[in-house]
Formats: structure tokens, C-alpha cells, sequence
């Protein structure tokens, strides 16, 4: 069986904030608190891993946070990292409630109705009211499927299996 991801996207950088290196970050999952305990996070540029060392974190907005980084003292040094994610181990990552998914996971799973493979995850969109899973079938052609209750009746992660219900679409 496949290994879960070691490191999960947990924010991504928006702006500087203010004279001395702090950046504003959004929170990918909406959850804040799990960024207080980081030590430090990995930002990948340019196909390198790079791993920065977190001199503090403040609260910011219900949805994002300042953050700053060892060796990042100047609005200036932040700016190059305006729009890169921030990568933490999947441990460090906002935990997840009952009925919660990191969309990581949800990406390695094959989507089957009534025993029959549909196709595989291969991204999770924002799409008003609920969650959109992109799904790829053998033949390459993609369609969505809502990420409600209605629509999927059983995920489970650790088989990588999604099952629609019949009423779909």
C-alpha cells in the first residue's frame, strides 16, 4: 500500500507585514492554531526544499497569521517569498475533526460507483457551497463531483477508495 504524504501544504504566503521580516500567511485548512507550536516549515522554490526556521508567530485574522523567519528581517528579504506554501510534517498540520480530510489523501484515492472504477482523484476545488473533487477516468477525460454527503456515501483513506452513491450524477 501506498504511504501517506510526510508533509502536508499548510498555508501560503500573501504579503510582508510590516519593517521587520514578518509575513502574513493564510491558513490552507481556515485552522490557525497549529501554526503557535511550529519550529519550523519547508518551502519548496524552484524544485529545492528549503527549510525555514520560525522565529515567531502571531495571530493575525480568524484565517491567517504572521510569521517570521530566521534570516528574514526586512519587508524587502520576504517579498521573493510572496505566494510560495508553506510544507509541514503531517504531524504539525491542523488536526483534523471527525468528517475532516487533508485533501492530500484525497488526491490518492480511486472513485468507484456501484463496484465500477470511475477514476481517480486528482484535485480538490472550491466551489461555492461544497468542495469539488476533480476526478480523471482511464481515458484522461476529468468531471467533478460535489463533496457532499448526497453525492459520496464512504471514503475511506486507508484502502484510497471514494464510493458515490448511485443517485450520482
Amino acid at each position: 500500500m501506498e504511504r501517506l504524504p510526510e508533509r502536508l501544504a499548510t498555508g501560503i504566503i500573501k504579503r510582508s507585514h510590516g519593517v521587520k521580516g514578518f509575513l502574513r500567511v493564510k491558513s490552507l485548512s481556515g485552522e490557525t492554531s497549529h501554526f503557535a507550536g511550529l519550529k519550523s516549515v519547508i518551502i519548496r522554490i524552484k524544485n529545492e526544499e528549503r527549510e525555514y526556521l520560525v522565529e515567531a508567530v502571531k495571530k493575525f485574522s480568524s484565517h491567517e497569521i504572521l510569521i517570521k523567519f530566521q534570516g528574514i528581517d526586512t519587508p524587502e528579504a520576504g517579498k521573493s517569498l510572496i505566494g510560495k506554501v508553506l510544507w509541514v510534517e503531517r504531524e504539525k498540520a491542523a488536526p483534523l475533526r471527525e468528517h475532516e480530510f487533508y485533501i492530500a489523501d484525497l488526491c490518492r484515492c480511486r472513485v468507484y460507483q456501484k463496484n465500477h472504477l470511475l477514476g481517480k482523484v486528482v484535485s480538490v476545488a472550491e466551489g461555492g457551497n461544497a468542495q469539488l473533487l476533480e476526478v480523471r477516468n482511464e481515458e484522461g477525460k476529468t468531471f467533478l463531483v460535489p463533496f457532499e454527503k448526497r453525492f459520496v456515501t464512504e471514503i475511506d483513506i486507508g484502502e484510497r477508495k471514494i464510493i458515490l452513491s448511485e443517485d450520482y450524477p
